[in-house]
């Protein structure tokens, strides 16, 4: 086995038609390390040769049949001087001999008589140029295909900016042809600026002998080119620049800078974006010694085309929204002051994400433009969107914030805006309302608000009272409906109306709803184990929790594990479930009914259901709300409304209960109008559930 470390001796043909001369040949060259061949004549050399090419030939001249010269000439054909090196031997010293000997292909020429004693370092100083040449060969293939390869243009340049040289990149079409500049200088071919330097940067390149390299742009093609050249010196007076079309490069940055910094939906700066321009406006307005302002625009009724008509559809309303903005918003026509010569700051529009769009005002005297603008946004987007075959409306609920009053930094006045935003949506929507500390107290104190609820859930702070609801024909108990109340802390006991809403927008009402209507089955269930229970239990249902997956299902199995007749339970709904439509939650619960769960529409008549909505639903009673009680004999409409529910209720073979009975004339009115069954606290308040354990137990006691 060969070693590497230690390659094959070279391998040599001698070819001589001389029996003795080969023989002292291969005495001398064996002893100089080689492996030897012979050949007595030239066609056994070519045979030789075809069959194993030899490292090195020492070739006789003057041979019978095919001489030597000619052996050279066909081995040339085929192997170069480097890949089989030829010593021709020659008793001939004639000049001729040796220039043909040269013309053939030779590497080098003895004559006769050879010293024996140099032959083998002849030798090997032939094979050592032939392997020099062989480097430099590959060397230079190597450099030559890695010249084909790279896609870059390849300049010589002298120091004077004189271009030498010039390759075009492989397998580009570059605006620049470069073949075109040699023998052309810098000055010549490149605008005046861009040569300056390009000059510098060669000079340097040259006399410090450091790498060099510059961007720049040239036109072409009707559009811009970008290049990068690098400058490396290659010699003492000249340098090669290495030219690379960067353009793609550019562009991808661009469409990165892009993704990084504006909303691919509209076009628009991104939240990202237009919080760095917003500190560069506020360092601006704060060196001016002037106002800025920014609106935080929400819109209203979004989620509700995304709910029913998809996000595609959203999606198209969303274009069509920062549309009209660019188009409506200019602040040129409000931000005019007389005499002013200097055009007014741009406005900056964004898109924050979602629904949200943000609009920077900088450069003010006061919020007039602010709210000029906040009242166009309105106007704007109050004419009603189409999209493909629909027609939406939406509205705009917009905060708006000033700068110094309201925060001196980009993500202070972001917050103040988005605080101000969440009052105009509690001020009924479609409204701008200007930020001021109290809307952010407000909010702190809802924050903490939510977060005392969810302590409130974990340390079993909410409790619940039950309201009697009877039957004023015998003053019977026919029913109970359960309602939360929280012992907090703090401020005591609590009701609905100090957290309800807070518990709806934060959520929390699913958690709360859930324990509001175990806590009702289980009392329920344990008022029935014990034979005291009245005909049903009436519980209000929040839309979230209605709309919870397996909402229904949940319902049945605490209805199985309290032990509580079906019927008993009775869950009060509100109108706008009623109004809702959605066909699933229609199904659900036609579901619960057929299992004999009873549904109550709560507050009747303060909103806008329709009998149509009713017959939809499987609802067995209206409540009539206590504001229409409570004006019976001070309002004639909310007498006549009254009225007028009991007498479609009776149509409709509906039960009603009246709610906030607290007077025997509201009483006595009712019942003359024909409405049985109320509750209020003409009757009892809401009470504890012992207590309302022993009222029920005394009206057991009580005879028929």
């Amino acid at each position: 086995m060969s070693n590497p470390d230690f390659p094959p001796p070279p391998r040599v043909l001698i070819v001589d038609d001389d029996y003795t001369a080969r023989l002292l040949e291969r005495e001398a060259l064996e002893q100089s390390g080689f492996i030897v061949d012979e050949a007595r004549d030239g066609g056994t050399a070519l045979d030789a040769v075809q069959h194993q090419p030899p490292d090195l030939m020492l070739l006789d001249v003057d041979m019978p049949g095919i001489d030597g010269f000619e052996v050279c000439r066909q081995i040339r054909r085929r192997w170069a001087a480097c890949d089989i090196p030829i010593i021709m031997v020659t008793g001939m010293d004639d000049l001729a001999s040796i220039n043909l000997a040269y013309e053939v292909g030779a590497n080098d020429f003895m004559a006769k008589p050879i010293n024996w004693p140099i032959l083998g370092h002849r030798a090997r100083y032939v094979l050592r140029a032939a392997e020099s040449v062989r480097t430099q060969k590959d060397l230079e293939a190597r450099q030559a295909a890695i010249v084909r390869a790279i896609p870059d243009m390849l300049f010589t340049l002298r120091g004077d900016g004189t271009i030498l040289d010039a390759k075009a990149g492989a397998g580009r079409r570059d605006a620049i042809q470069p073949r075109l500049f040699i023998g052309r200088r810098v000055p010549d071919v490149l605008p005046e600026e861009l040569a300056t330097e390009f000059a510098d940067n060669l000079h340097r390149a040259i006399q410090d002998g450091m790498l060099q390299a510059l961007v720049f742009t040239l036109p072409a093609d009707g559009q811009d080119r970008h290049y990068e050249a690098r400058l490396a010196r290659s010699s003492q007076d000249q340098a090669v620049a290495v030219v690379r079309d960067i353009t793609r490069e550019k562009q991808n940055e661009e469409k990165i800078r892009r993704l990084a910094y504006y909303d691919p939906l509209t076009g628009m700066p991104n939240r990202q974006h237009f919080v760095e321009r917003l500190e560069q406006e506020l360092q601006r307005t704060a060196r001016e010694r002037r106002k800025l302002a920014l609106l935080f625009l929400d819109l209203d009724g979004f989620k509700r085309i995304n709910d029913t008509l998809g996000h595609g559809t959203g999606d198209l309303v969303l274009r069509e929204v920062a549309l009209r903005l660019k188009e409506k918003l200019r602040v040129s026509d409000i931000v005019s002051r007389p005499g002013a010569e200097d055009p007014p700051p741009p406005l900056h529009l964004a898109r924050l994400g979602g629904d949200e769009f943000v609009i920077a005002l900088p450069s003010l005297d006061d919020a007039r433009a602010a709210i000029q603008i906040a009242q166009r946004v309105r106007s704007a987007l109050a004419r009603p969107f189409q999209v493909e075959d629909a027609e939406v409306s939406i509205g705009a609920s917009i905060g708006i914030a000033m700068y110094p009053e309201d925060g001196t930094d980009a993500a202070t006045l972001l917050k103040h805006a988005d605080t101000a935003m969440y009052h105009a949506k509690e001020r009924g929507r479609n409204n701008w309302q200007m930020y001021s500390q109290a809307l952010t107290d407000q909010a702190v104190e809802r924050l903490k608000l939510e977060n005392d609820i969810r302590k409130g859930l974990e340390r079993g702070e909410f409790v619940l009272h039950y309201q009697p609801i009877v039957d004023t024909t015998d003053s019977r108990i026919t029913g109970v409906e359960a309602l939360l109340r929280w012992r907090h802390p703090e401020r005591g006991l609590l009701e609905p109306s100090a957290f309800i809403l807070a518990a709806e927008e934060s959520g929390l009402i699913v958690p709360l709803g859930r324990w509001v209507l175990e806590a009702a089955c289980a009392q329920a269930g344990a008022w029935q184990r014990a034979g005291i229970a009245p005909a049903r239990i009436a519980v209000n249902l929040s839309g979230r929790q209605l709309r919870m997956p397996d909402f229904s299902r949940g319902v049945m199995d605490l209805v199985t594990r309290h032990g509580l007749d079906p019927g008993r339970l009775v869950l009060e709904l509100t109108e706008g479930l009623v109004m809702d439509g959605d066909p699933a939650l229609a199904a659900e619960l036609h579901w619960l009914g057929a299992a004999g769960v009873h549904f109550a529409l709560d507050d009747f008549g303060i909103g806008y259901s329709s009998i149509a909505h009713l017959k939809r639903l499987p609802i067995g009673s209206l409540k009539i709300d206590r504001s229409f009680v409570h004006g019976l004999f001070d309002n004639p409409n909310d007498a006549g409304i009254t009225t007028a529910i009991l007498a479609m209720a009776r149509h409709l073979g509906l039960e009603v209960v009246a709610e906030g009975v607290e007077t025997a004339a509201e009483r006595d009115f009712l019942r003359e109008a024909g409405c049985r069954t109320m509750q209020g606290f003409l009757f009892a308040p809401p009470l504890p559930a012992a207590e309302m354990e022993a009222l029920l137990r005394d009206a057991l006691r009580e005879p028929a």
